[in-house]
């Protein structure tokens, strides 16, 4: 109970008494290693608390976490509370794990599985768990992924962990951007590919696959095409019954109904017939194949230095375009812009016109050749395509400032932050684009998570 709590001395100190009765000898120190294990980094953690939250962190560096983190639980807290009818009455513990050995201990995954799923959080133990966004060199959506886990608590207070997993990652998935206003849930273009591409191969991820975890599943387009299905489970619930028939499944798993009786309740047909519906519906649907989409990879390392996207041509995976990629970099640090935006058009063509890397830069080509148009045009693609790439949000940044469009140039700089806190030139130019718009307070705050980074 007290390694649930998040109280990790007081329950190494009850396992070491329990550990002297014979009988619990194995059970028990198999327990105490796992939670000594934790302990090791949890025991040395910080602690920032608001009304409904308790985050905790270990490196100075993820102090700058703490902010960000905290305003969006606060607003996931009402968002999700209002749409799913639960509001915890204890406050949540939130943990960030500074590297990849602590995450494996707390997670009880393997690396291989974290880097196969992309797991980069979990709900477990009674808390929410993260990896710090400064373990990938680019950050991750992780703002997002809070909210992702959050539901997850939800569910399980509220249904007493009863619900299977495709309920569960579904409505985490169909509600992890509801922190944000005005945001409508919506299947990213990459899991919408996935989609369509399962439908023309009619291979898809079935919910007894999906069990116990979808970390488990051995490939990575396994893993977020699972994720796509659920989210289209839970859009084709949300469509013939709203809110109201999605809480009515929670409270009727809760009153300890199964499942399938609380989905054929809601629905009005049996299981095995909203399946076969749910799958009919999303035959018809016209998703889009997008060929040569990637799924950006998930390393977990600690990194000292920050990608540069503009630079770095390692990752662009058709070699035709990487050779153009190289041959355009060497122009445009030449000067010679026109020459070098050739180069990249003829990668970016090459490359099917979807490679991140590349379209980034052609478009800052474009912007030093002062064709904002044209820049703002393959930018726009590019995030289409790629919104968890924060590249394209600070050559955005950079468009719109260059414009004198400060408040545009703000909202896609700080769209940045919330996948990479670690860049400290997103807040010199935030900063400075704050105090450029007469705000004070908000120029001071950059300049003191620029200070956080730099010291």
């Amino acid at each position: 109970m007290r390694f649930y709590e998040g109280n990790y001395q007081e329950s190494l100190s009850y396992l070491k008494e329990a550990l002297k009765d014979p009988g619990l000898a194995e059970t028990g120190k198999k327990f105490y290693d796992l939670v000594d294990r934790i302990y090791q980094t949890a025991g040395k953690f910080k602690e920032v608390k608001t009304e409904h939250f308790l985050f905790r962190y270990l490196e100075e560096k993820d102090a700058i976490l703490a902010e960000y983190a905290l305003d969006t639980l606060e607003k996931a807290y009402h968002a999700i509370g209002n749409d799913l009818q639960y509001f915890p009455r204890k406050p949540v513990l939130v943990e960030v794990f500074p590297d990849a050995e602590s995450f494996c201990a707390i997670s009880t995954l393997t690396k291989n599985e974290i880097e196969t799923s992309g797991t980069v959080a979990i709900c477990l133990f009674n808390r929410i768990i993260i990896t710090s966004p400064r373990l990938l060199p680019r950050g991750y959506q992780w703002l997002d992924t809070l909210t992702h886990e959050y539901v997850h608590y939800v569910i399980m207070k509220k249904t007493y962990n009863r619900v299977p997993i495709w309920l569960h990652e579904g409505l985490a998935k169909y509600e992890e951007g509801r922190w944000l206003e005005g945001i409508s849930p919506k299947l990213p273009v990459s899991l919408e590919s996935l989609v369509a591409e399962a439908i023309e191969k009619n291979y898809f991820i079935t919910f007894e696959q999906m069990h116990p975890s979808l970390a488990k599943l051995k490939r990575k387009e396994d893993t977020a095409l699972a994720f796509a299905e659920v989210f289209t489970v839970i859009d084709y619930l949300f469509n013939h019954g709203g809110y109201p028939a999605l809480i009515s499944i929670l409270d009727d798993i809760r009153g300890g109904k199964s499942p399938e009786e609380a989905v054929s309740l809601a629905t009005g047909v049996p299981f095995a017939v909203f399946e076969k519906n749910w799958l009919q519906d999303l035959k018809q649907k016209k998703f889009r194949r997008i060929h040569g989409i990637q799924m950006l990879p998930t390393k977990l390392q600690e990194t000292s230095a920050i990608v540069d996207d503009v630079e770095s041509v390692a990752e662009i995976e058709v070699k035709d375009a990487r050779k153009f990629a190289v041959l355009g970099d060497l122009l445009r640090r030449e000067g010679l812009q026109n020459a070098a935006i050739i180069e990249y058009e003829k990668a970016n063509k090459k490359a099917g016109n979807i490679s991140p890397q590349i379209q980034n830069k052609l478009a800052m080509s474009y912007l030093m050749d002062t064709q904002y148009a044209k820049a703002e045009e393959i930018l726009q693609v590019a995030l289409e395509y790629y919104p968890e790439y924060p590249a394209t949000y600070i050559s955005l940044g950079e468009l719109y400032q260059r414009k004198g469009e400060y408040d545009t140039a703000i909202e896609f700089l700080s769209r940045a932050n919330h996948i990479n806190p670690f860049h400290p030139g997103v807040h010199k130019n935030l900063a400075q684009l704050y105090q450029k718009r007469d705000r004070k307070d908000d120029a001071a705050a950059e300049l003191r998570r620029l200070m956080m980074l730099t010291q």
